[in-house]
């Protein structure tokens, strides 16, 4: 799994699952405000990298908990991850399809 995907995307916005999506919204700006990297100072210095990075770290969580389906597909791999289960129903399944009819 890579260091992105091992993230809790929540916790990069310090927001919550339970969060709505305007809640959500709302922590993105204040975040995107503070890390910008036209907002951060010198160039080149080890507080703008840092700075920058966190800005495209948030950037991308917004991306994917702003959007219904993304967000839904977030939270199931999630859940999935922490209770150990294994990730679709093919696994689960042996191999059985468990569709409908």
């Amino acid at each position: 799994m890579s260091e992105a995907a091992e993230k809790d995307l929540y916790a990069v916005l310090g927001a919550s699952s339970s969060d709505s999506v305007h809640q959500l919204k709302h922590r993105y700006q204040q975040l995107a405000l503070q890390y910008h990297p036209d907002r951060l100072g010198g160039e080149g210095s080890l507080e703008v990298e840092s700075g920058v990075k966190k800005f495209l770290e948030v950037d991308a969580a917004w991306r994917i908990l702003s959007d219904q389906n993304t967000r839904r597909h977030y939270d199931l791999q999630r859940r999935g991850t922490e209770t150990g289960l294994a990730s679709g129903f093919y696994s689960l399944s042996r191999g059985h399809d468990l569709g409908p009819g």
